[in-house]
């Protein structure tokens, strides 16, 4: 069975929210995901271009300046419930990690 659209993201996904906190353009989302995760997650310009475009149909995020081919976008309220939901996902997978294996930090 597949999964449902967007019942979790993928790292590019969750980053690429995470940079539409602010109003950008989809060039300075290229930049900001690497500077934010120390070169850890890159997007791809195809890959960002088409999950903009999902993210748009699904109301996640909203177009704000088009200026030529230079479109700016921002987080929606339902984009936010998204990241809010994947990041207590995420912190759920942590807790139960600790749980495993004990301590914050354990290898």
């Amino acid at each position: 069975m597949p999964r449902a659209k967007f019942q979790t993201l993928t790292e590019q996904m969750f980053y690429i929210l995470l940079c539409l906190k602010e109003e950008c353009y989809g060039m300075d989302i290229l930049d900001k995901v690497p500077a934010m995760t120390g070169n850890r997650v890159n997007v791809g310009s195809g890959t960002l271009y088409n999950l903009l475009e999902q993210f748009l149909e699904a109301e996640m995020i909203r177009e704000t300046k088009v200026e030529g081919r230079r479109r700016s976008y921002i987080l929606t309220p339902k984009g936010k419930e998204m990241l809010d939901k994947e990041y207590a996902r995420i912190r759920a997978q942590a807790q139960d990690y600790r749980a495993a294996f004990g301590g914050e930090d354990s290898q």
